[in-house]
C-alpha cells in the first residue's frame, strides 16, 4: 500500500487530527498490509510520546517514529479488546483501550476525535469478532462428513449395538434423501 492510498483512506474515514504525527503517517506504508483498511486515526500521547493511533478492520496500531530509535509500532488485534472508553477535559480527551489485563491510555487526544475513535473501535471490534465466529462456524460445517462417511459412522454404531437396524435404516434413508 502506498502513501497516496493511505491518505485517501484517512480522508474517507474522516480523520481530522494527525497533529505532530507526519513522520508516523509516512511510515504507514511499511506497517499496514495491502488488505488493511483504515477505519479511523488520531494522535495522542502514550507513555509520554506522541503517537499516531490507527484503527483498521483487524487491529489498532500505535506508531511512534522517533529520531533516535526509529519506528516503534505496537498493535492490539481487535479480537483481543475487552473494553474501550474515553473521557473529555476542557481541551483534550483520553482514550483507554483494555486488552486482557493491559490498559493502554492515550492522553492528550483532541476532545472531538476521542468519542469518534472509541465508537469506531467498538464497531470494528464487534465486526471483527463476528467475522471470526462466522469463519469458525463455516470451517466446522466444512468438516462435516459427507453422505458415505455419515453412513459408515452410523454403521459402526449399529455394529457396536448402539443403534438398532431400524434406526440405522432410517438414518441411511435421511442421508440418501430417500
Amino acid at each position: 500500500m502506498n502513501l497516496e492510498n493511505i491518505q485517501k483512506q484517512m480522508k474517507a474515514a474522516g480523520v481530522s487530527d494527525t497533529f505532530g504525527t507526519k513522520k508516523e503517517v509516512k511510515a504507514l506504508p511499511e506497517i499496514l498490509s495491502d488488505d488493511e483498511v483504515i477505519k479511523y486515526a488520531t494522535s495522542g500521547f502514550v507513555d509520554g510520546n506522541t503517537v499516531l493511533v490507527v484503527l483498521t478492520q483487524k487491529r489498532i496500531i500505535f506508531i511512534d517514529k522517533g529520531m533516535i530509535f526509529g519506528i516503534k509500532s505496537t498493535e492490539v488485534p481487535l479480537d483481543m479488546i475487552n473494553g474501550v472508553s474515553y473521557s473529555k477535559g476542557l481541551l483534550l480527551g483520553k482514550i483507554a483501550i483494555t486488552n486482557g489485563a493491559v490498559t493502554t491510555l492515550i492522553e492528550q487526544v483532541d476532545k472531538s476525535t476521542a468519542p469518534i475513535m472509541v465508537d469506531k473501535i467498538k464497531e470494528a471490534s464487534e465486526q471483527y469478532k463476528s467475522s471470526l465466529r462466522n469463519a469458525s462456524a463455516n470451517t466446522s460445517n466444512d468438516k462435516m462428513l459427507d453422505g458415505p462417511d455419515q453412513i459408515r459412522k452410523y454403521k459402526a454404531l449399529l455394529d457396536e449395538g448402539i443403534l438398532t437396524q431400524e434406526e440405522f435404516d432410517t438414518k441411511k434413508k435421511q442421508i440418501l434423501n430417500m
